[in-house]
């Protein structure tokens, strides 16, 4: 492993304890740390603020970080706070149109971690605002659902009807929503009354969107060992049971297993011996997590590079076999039609 992921991985977390910056200070004393590489993965993965606010600890130590990179650690951290000062007040503003219309909406993914888990919102960078209404599209009248189009494509927010495609990774997985509503906790945000997942739908749905990351995303990550730390009353057989009704059990065991590996999640003994089954394909997903956590670059985990010719064209590498590995046979079929469907999309855009 490469001594910059190293001390990425140190600086993810938001307990940093006096061993993390042991592991920080030993690494900077004994390696040369291309801080470039540091700065441009941190930001990459979306932890550039919280990895900076951590090494802010360990300054008084002298650890040869070049002027430059730290003024791009300011920068970032300085962006990500106006970003998410703005993002608030897009949430209110919509959150004001869904009680004029009592409609009951649910927070997803950064903005409910940024609420519930994390001690500042802007540690984490998240792209995008997700959310859910709890009524479907047909019970919308044609002159309510135009407004909320236009307001969320003005605020640019994702808004999903009652489900939500990054949960379910566009019909990839059969997740059960009325289960997640009617177990869903309603807490106070601005002033207006949203929901927000249980914490096991909601380590569910972080784990699930690891996948989407490749499982070795910061981001996603560091959302998993947060949740894990954050709930210590935390219902891991109900957990395990819904993973399974979900038939992404695999995913969800990945996803802790890699962030057991690489951020020291502390899980209770016998989760993922319940989460696996006796099959071959967790011994070929344990020995990719753990070959990619060896062998693999975190500066090399990408979705995908465009190539200058073919505006599709997809860049393959070995962090892309450990999400397939999870995948059963039917959800793989999807998968592969959600990506050609995608692609297609993609080359009309282009054309």
């Amino acid at each position: 492993m490469r001594p910059e992921d190293k001390l990425l991985f140190a600086c993810t977390r938001q307990n940093f304890l006096s061993a993390h910056q042991t592991i920080v200070l030993d690494l900077c004393s004994k390696e040369k740390i291309l801080w470039d590489i540091v700065y441009f993965t941190a930001r990459q993965h979306g932890v550039a603020a919280l990895v900076y606010t951590n090494l802010l600890k360990c300054i008084p130590v002298n650890l040869g970080i070049p002027h430059d990179v730290i003024e791009k650690f300011k920068l970032c951290v300085a962006t990500n706070i106006v970003r998410k000062n703005l993002r608030e007040e897009k949430m209110v503003e919509l959150l004001s149109f869904f009680k004029r219309k009592s409609i009951d909406v649910m927070l997803l993914k950064g903005a409910a971690l940024d609420m519930l888990v994390y001690d500042q919102p802007w540690y984490m960078v998240s792209e995008d605002i997700d959310l859910i209404v709890k009524q479907k599209r047909e019970d919308f009248t044609v002159e309510d659902r135009k407004e909320l189009v236009a307001l969320l494509r003005q605020l640019s927010i994702e808004c999903g009807y009652f489900e939500h495609h990054d949960v379910d990774m566009f019909g990839v997985l059969s997740i059960n929503y009325q289960r997640i509503w009617a177990n869903a906790n309603k807490v106070e945000y601005r002033g207006y009354d949203v929901f927000v997942m249980s914490p096991e739908d909601m380590l569910i749905s972080v784990c699930i969107n690891s996948c989407r990351k490749r499982f070795f995303k910061l981001k996603s990550l560091c959302d998993i060992a947060e949740i894990v730390n954050k709930y210590h009353d935390l219902k891991w057989e109900e957990l395990v049971r819904n993973s399974k009704e979900y038939h992404c059990n695999s995913i969800v065991y990945t996803a802790l297993l890699v962030a057991k590996m690489e951020l020291g999640c502390e899980l209770p003994e016998g989760v993922l011996d319940k989460l696996a089954d006796s099959t071959i394909r967790f011994i070929i997903i344990r020995y990719f997590a753990r070959y990619l956590s060896r062998k693999a670059s975190l500066a090399s985990v990408s979705y995908y590079k465009r190539d200058e010719k073919d505006m599709v064209a997809t860049k393959i590498n070995l962090t892309l076999i450990l999400p397939y590995a999870t995948y059963r046979w039917h959800q793989l079929w999807r998968k592969l039609k959600v990506n050609l469907k995608t692609k297609m999309l993609q080359a009309c855009r282009f054309v």
